[in-house]
């Protein structure tokens, strides 16, 4: 993959993913993929073949991550705080398939699972959860 710069989103990675290490729980199967979602995002903005206006939507997912208002705050829901925060991932990455070749979205993609299906189920699991909020948290990061 090629790289704009040495950039390290490792900080807030570690955290998400100590953060989330013991989580057992309702939707735990989709709220443990979070880390794997940022990772995803941090290494498509360091690709050069990533194009400034697929850059934007994915500076938008990762604001998202680290606003502290957002639809489901961690501090009030905890772990299942996550669940906007990956809504707003799954849908920039569904947005990203038109716009960058599927080799580059999956050698970004460093989680075991199958990259389309996995964003796909969790894209309808987090909509489904969140109902009308949904469009709140794509409206807070521009996204809609």
């Amino acid at each position: 993959m090629a790289r704009v710069r040495n950039l390290d989103y490792r900080g807030f990675y570690e955290l998400l993913r100590d953060d989330l290490a013991g989580y057992r729980g309702e939707f735990d199967e989709v709220v443990l993929l979070a880390p794997d979602y940022f990772r995803l995002l941090t290494n498509l903005l360091e690709d050069a073949r990533v194009p400034r206006q697929a850059r934007l939507q994915i500076a938008a997912a990762l604001a998202y991550f680290v606003a502290p208002y957002d639809v489901e705050p961690e501090e009030v829901y905890g772990p299942l705080g996550y669940l906007d925060d990956l809504f707003v991932c799954t849908h920039v990455v569904r947005e990203l398939r038109a716009m960058l070749p599927t080799e580059v979205l999956e050698a970004a993609w460093e989680a075991e699972f199958d990259l389309e299906a996995t964003t796909d189920a969790v894209y309808e699991r987090t909509k489904q959860r969140l109902g009308e909020r949904a469009a709140g948290a794509l409206a807070y990061v521009g996204l809609s």
